[in-house]
């Protein structure tokens, strides 16, 4: 692209605060673009002007549909279409020049393009709901190609849809991950989407004026513990577009392509851990990161099998605790109790909430008012509620769902057991006892499968041809995955029991 082209951006003055995004999108992945508003002097001859840009320098041409464009009968945007129409018709077959925006899901006008063609027969671009971040990376890619280049990287990609909506990250990294991840020659471009995207979530983590951590929001205990709520929510939201990608890796790649999500991983434990001055309610949420995105590869293991990744993953990596000399597993760094052990009813209105969609302080009076019982495992609801959209496609029904996650959780528990086995072992030590205890508990004494009974009846069956063992955990030896089991066990049964009541 020369410095004089451009992108021209045609549309109706009502759709101003829409076109305002799409040009904080054309911005940031560093796009030139024409608009009225920008381009035009005091004085100018608007009609000459516009023409100028049209017909001399547009490299693109996006026209902007909307309900507020079709419902105008007389516009100039309907002139400057006409001009780009005229163009169009004198260019070859097969040139991309006229890309249609819509900003809204109703149709393209029709405008007679010549030779047969109709304006709504090319290929538009969705800017709006859902789609918004699918369609922002399209178009950034698609124009990025008419510049001479073979497309942006991924951090431009990202930075251009965060600009727009940051809701839409989660999906768009997702799809970036699936992508990317099967093409050896973008294996540097995955690799720095996943490192952006860890150090977006240390960076706002950092953030003291969003996540302030030596004051304590709220007069009173219930508005502080509202305000930690929120602030657990904010940081889930930050961390959804790593575990979107999370899961996409656990599940397809093979285990020389996981080193920037290991990583990534290193990278929450070493943060979760680190000792710091303020409030323990708040810097302990800096567990969420590290405990969701374990949460996520064990349910994502247990479903694809992939228990070479959950083991290079968060078994072998490991992080120095705080206070303490001995390197720890990830999978023993951040537990379901570790964001919450020092305010206990956030986690109470922090699952109500997110479980019923409602606002943290009527999630909170449900139990102080209301007097309605708490749930045996707070955390672990949670976590059950917020990963199961992104495990529609692996485990579509909800019964399903619920049985893996069981099992994900007794197996992230008998992985942990075993590590402290075999720490006590070789040390001489004290056994710890595993931290992952949650729903499983309770559902196997309320008439659901128990799925600490299964894996133990698979582990007799199969012996060594076991999944988890062929996968490279316990060591690959019967004998170590039976003694995790057993002492596993004795635990599971006990808070089972209290909690079949």
């Amino acid at each position: 692209m020369t410095d004089s082209q451009h992108v021209f951006v045609s549309y109706v003055h009502e759709d101003s605060d829409r076109v305002d995004l799409l040009c904080k999108v054309l911005e940031a992945a560093q796009i030139p673009y024409w608009r009225d508003r920008n381009n035009l002097g005091p004085g100018d001859a608007w009609k000459t002007k516009i023409r100028e840009a049209i017909q001399s320098n547009a490299l693109v041409f996006l026209p902007c549909f909307s309900e507020r464009s079709r419902a105008k009968s007389t516009t100039h945007m309907n002139e400057e279409l006409t001009l780009a129409v005229d163009e169009f018709r004198k260019m070859p077959p097969g040139r991309v020049w006229l890309m249609p925006v819509r900003f809204d899901d109703g149709p393209v006008p029709v405008w007679d393009l010549g030779a047969g063609r109709s304006l709504g027969d090319l290929n538009y671009v969705d800017l709006f709901g859902d789609a918004y971040a699918v369609g922002a990376a399209a178009l950034v890619a698609a124009v990025s190609r008419l510049m001479g280049e073979s497309g942006p990287d991924a951090a431009t990609v990202q930075a251009a849809v965060a600009q727009a909506d940051e809701g839409d990250r989660p999906s768009l990294v997702r799809r970036l991950t699936k992508e990317m991840l099967p093409d050896p020659a973008r294996r540097i471009e995955l690799d720095d989407t996943i490192r952006q995207e860890t150090r977006t979530v240390l960076t706002a983590l950092d953030d003291s004026q969003r996540f302030p951590i030596d004051t304590l929001p709220g007069a009173t205990r219930d508005q502080q513990i509202v305000s930690v709520v929120e602030y657990a929510t904010a940081i889930w939201h930050l961390v959804q577009p790593f575990c979107e990608s999370l899961q996409v890796a656990t599940r397809w790649a093979d285990l020389t392509q996981l080193a920037p999500w290991t990583a990534g991983l290193r990278s929450f434990g070493s943060d979760a851990t680190k000792v710091r001055a303020g409030f323990p309610v708040i810097t302990d949420l800096r567990h969420i990161p590290l405990l969701v995105s374990t949460m996520a590869v064990g349910l994502t293991g247990v479903g694809s099998d992939r228990w070479e990744n959950v083991k290079a993953l968060v078994v072998d990596p490991t992080v120095t605790g705080r206070g303490s000399e001995t390197a720890e597993s990830l999978i023993n760094v951040s537990t379901p109790w570790s964001p919450f052990a020092n305010l206990d009813m956030t986690a109470h209105a922090l699952a109500r909430a997110t479980v019923f969609g409602e606002e943290p302080a009527a999630a909170l009076a449900v139990f102080t008012v209301g007097r309605v019982g708490q749930y045996h495992t707070p955390v672990n609801e949670w976590l059950h509620a917020i990963l199961r959209p992104m495990f529609l496609d692996l485990f579509p029904d909800d019964e399903t769902y619920n049985q893996e996650f069981d099992r994900a959780e007794i197996m992230l528990g008998l992985i942990s057991a075993d590590i402290g086995l075999q720490r006590a072992e070789g040390t001489g030590s004290s056994w710890r006892r595993s931290r992952w205890f949650g729903r499983s508990t309770w559902r196997a004494g309320h008439s659901h499968p128990n799925m600490l009974a299964i894996a133990s009846s698979q582990l007799d069956l199969q012996q060594a041809d076991w999944a988890p063992l062929r996968g490279g955990l316990f060591g690959r030896d019967p004998a170590r995955a039976r003694a995790a089991i057993d002492t596993y066990r004795t635990t599971f049964d006990q808070v089972s029991n209290e909690r079949s009541w």
